[in-house]
């Protein structure tokens, strides 16, 4: 079905091929592995009308025929621009198609290649948009990771802890429950630092009384997880409770709201409002919410900055939140995945209040 895409693409676009990297990029890799199934870190596919070709050197030469077994394998064995040229000339290519987000020295040495280069205007990520079965099974399963991981480290007496264990024992669980990876770097923010939309876990210990953010998330065969839960621990100040009732009430209105075909900017607009109409919108700052695949930040956009109708099959974040400085803050957030009638939720947390 991509390939199919692609090969259409080309037919109608200026270049007569594509050219996509992994060459040590985590960013460039996720188109790569998205068109090819390739999880290595060194390799290059150039993909023409006719036909795709998938270029490494020996470390990847079975990893290659196992994940990509509709490519023809080529080894190279010394110069890989002198290898892709070949490629090139082979196929008569002289205007190529590359992804914008190789890094600048990479591109800089397939200048080398003596084509015309041609930037591909999101082509990749257009395709990642509407999620295929597959995909929609392997976000399944790395929400039920993060889930699972939240509730078991909750089970724990985490006040006196520090954040940053509380962020380790939340990683080990997620490995131990089969994840691929998590991030690196998980938001727990407690007390007044839940002011902090980004805290990143830290030093301070988590006392009673207060509100914890936790936005967590880890990766399943490639595609990403992304949790928000504030939970409360003893009695923290009435006013952080009024502040969660209300960003429960407006994440639960557009999570109920989300379907295709609404704009991200309507979307958007539910919790903003709600919140606005309670008298907090100022201390909501940012977008209600993101695409989620390959990467934990991808398209599309639930902000007041995209007018374009969200497509069947995306998956994305809403995730609304109130920020006050010198008190803490709330943000709830789960993982949607987009149909004509409504939106089918991926997380099974519970989203009202927790009190420890």
């Amino acid at each position: 079905m991509v390939l199919k895409s692609l090969k259409e693409n080309i037919k109608k676009n200026k270049y007569q091929a594509i050219m996509l990297t992994g060459l040590e990029n985590p960013t460039a890799a996720k188109n790569l592995r998205y068109v090819t199934g390739y999880t290595g870190t060194y390799g290059v596919t150039i993909i023409t009308e006719k036909n795709q070709y998938f270029l490494t050197d020996f470390r990847y030469r079975d990893q290659v025929k196992t994940e990509c077994s509709e490519f023809t394998f080529i080894e190279v064995e010394g110069s890989l621009v002198n290898a892709i040229k070949q490629v090139l000339k082979d196929n008569h290519i002289s205007i190529l198609g590359f992804d914008k987000k190789m890094r600048y020295q990479e591109y800089e040495t397939y200048q080398k290649l003596e084509v015309e280069l041609v930037p591909l205007q999101d082509t990749i990520e257009s395709l990642r948009l509407a999620k295929q079965e597959f995909e929609i099974d392997r976000l399944q399963k790395a929400c039920d990771i993060t889930d699972q991981a939240l509730e078991y480290t909750l089970t724990l007496d985490l006040v006196g802890m520090k954040e940053r264990d509380v962020e380790v024992i939340l990683k080990s669980k997620m490995l131990e429950l089969g994840a691929e990876n998590t991030w690196d770097r998980f938001i727990v923010a407690s007390g007044e630092r839940g002011a902090m939309p980004h805290g990143s876990a830290s030093d301070k210990l988590i006392k009673n009384n207060e509100f914890v953010t936790f936005d967590i998330g880890c990766s399943y065969k490639g595609y990403t997880s992304d949790l928000t839960r504030t939970i409360a621990f003893g009695n923290p100040d009435p006013k952080l409770v009024e502040i969660y009732n209300v960003v429960y009430e407006a994440q639960v209105k557009a999570v109920k709201a989300a379907k295709a075909g609404m704009t991200g900017k309507e979307l958007d607009s539910i919790c903003r409002d709600y919140i606005t109409e309670k008298g907090y919108g100022e201390f909501f700052k940012h977008g209600t919410g993101h695409g989620v695949g390959l990467d934990v930040h991808e398209g599309p956009r639930v902000s007041q900055t995209n007018p374009e109708p969200l497509n069947v099959g995306a998956c994305i974040t809403v995730e609304p939140g109130i920020y006050i400085s010198g008190l803490g803050g709330v943000r709830i957030e789960d993982d949607l995945i987009l149909t004509e009638d409504g939106a089918i939720i991926l997380n099974k947390f519970p989203k009202e209040l927790i009190r420890l």
